[in-house]
C-alpha cells in the first residue's frame, strides 16, 4: 500500500478524536512549565492513562468502523500502534 494512502486512512481515523487528545496534551504541557520537570513522571502516566481511556471509548463506540480499515488494508493494531506512538512521541517532544 501506498505511504501517501495509508496515512490519509490514519489521518482519517484520528480526525474522530484529535481534538481530545491535543487539549490533554496542551494542558499537560502547561502544567509541566508551570511545575517544571518535577511532575513529568506523573504527567507521563497521565497523559498514558487519557490514551487508554481514549482507545477504550473509540473501541466501544466505533468498533463497527474498523471494518472500513480492514478492507483497506490497515489493521486495528497498526491504526493504534501509528496513533498511540505519534501521541507520546509529541507529548515528549513538546516537553522538552
Amino acid at each position: 500500500m501506498k505511504l501517501h494512502k495509508t496515512a490519509r486512512l490514519i489521518w482519517t481515523f484520528y480526525r474522530s478524536f484529535v481534538v481530545a487528545s491535543v487539549v490533554i496534551t496542551i494542558c499537560c504541557i502547561k502544567l509541566l512549565w508551570d511545575y517544571d520537570f518535577m511532575i513529568f513522571g506523573m504527567l507521563f502516566w497521565f497523559k498514558v492513562a487519557t490514551l487508554g481511556l481514549i482507545f477504550y471509548f473509540i473501541n466501544s463506540y466505533k468498533s463497527n468502523h474498523y471494518y472500513y480499515y480492514q478492507n483497506l488494508g490497515l489493521s486495528k493494531t497498526v491504526l493504534w500502534a501509528t496513533i498511540l506512538g505519534f501521541e507520546l512521541f509529541l507529548f515528549i517532544f513538546l516537553a522538552v
